[in-house]
């Protein structure tokens, strides 16, 4: 299923729960501290796949990693210094993730605007 929707919001509604990819395209500055906090969450084997928040009510909700299924993120942005801060983040977390490909596309030949994409996998 492919959704439109603010990363936090969608995160913290369980949107994410039961995906395998996830896909994040923040603005300039990066992506909000509570996203890269939960993408920086070691993966909980204990928690039981499930795709519905609802499914997880018997469990605290400070306790839930709400990416614990992904196993892929693709990161597009057209802010260099936020996505080579966020990486960093990420991949010296216990997450797990490693960095798979990293690609830069000029988008508007002429100009010094470079659109990045990196893809990590877990």
């Amino acid at each position: 299923t492919y959704m439109v929707a603010n990363a936090a919001t969608a995160l913290f509604k369980g949107d994410a729960l039961g995906a395998d990819v996830i896909v994040v395209d923040p603005p300039r500055k990066g992506l909000e501290d509570p996203v890269l906090q939960q993408l920086c969450q070691p993966r909980n084997s204990n928690q039981p796949y499930v795709e519905k928040a609802d499914m997880l009510s018997h469990l605290p909700r400070h306790t839930i990693n709400w990416t614990n299924n992904a196993k892929t993120l693709i990161y597009v942005s057209c802010g260099f210094d936020a996505i080579a801060r966020d990486c960093d983040r990420l991949l010296s977390s216990s997450a797990g993730w490693k960095l798979e490909s990293a690609t830069g596309y000029v988008l508007f030949p002429g100009s010094n605007h470079v659109e990045s994409v990196v893809v990590f996998r877990r």
